[in-house]
């Protein structure tokens, strides 16, 4: 019972953790952000790198200006914002 119990708590505290900033970098490294409530899939990852020439520099930028524009948006919805923008300078 003792032995189910800490599997238990080990797995609650893991959860809660990935939850954090630091637990959603550890996940971004490894590819599994589409399992966190909020992130952007990885396919709007993996379109908005492309976009910006496989610079994470430029990436990070563009989305970093729509979470200041937007504070109380998801991941998800910042990423889809830079996406929206990418759109609109092609159209220029």
């Amino acid at each position: 019972m003792s032995g189910f119990l800490f599997v238990l708590a080990s797995v609650v505290t893991l959860a809660i953790f990935l939850t954090t900033t630091a637990g959603r970098k550890i996940l971004k490294r490894i590819g599994l952000r589409d399992r966190v409530p909020d992130a952007a899939s990885s396919e709007d990852l993996a379109y908005l790198l492309s976009a910006c020439g496989g610079d994470r520099n430029e990436l990070d930028k563009r989305v970093s200006i729509e979470r200041e524009r937007f504070p109380g948006l998801s991941e998800a919805d910042h990423f889809r914002r830079a996406i929206r923008k990418v759109f609109a300078e092609r159209k220029r």
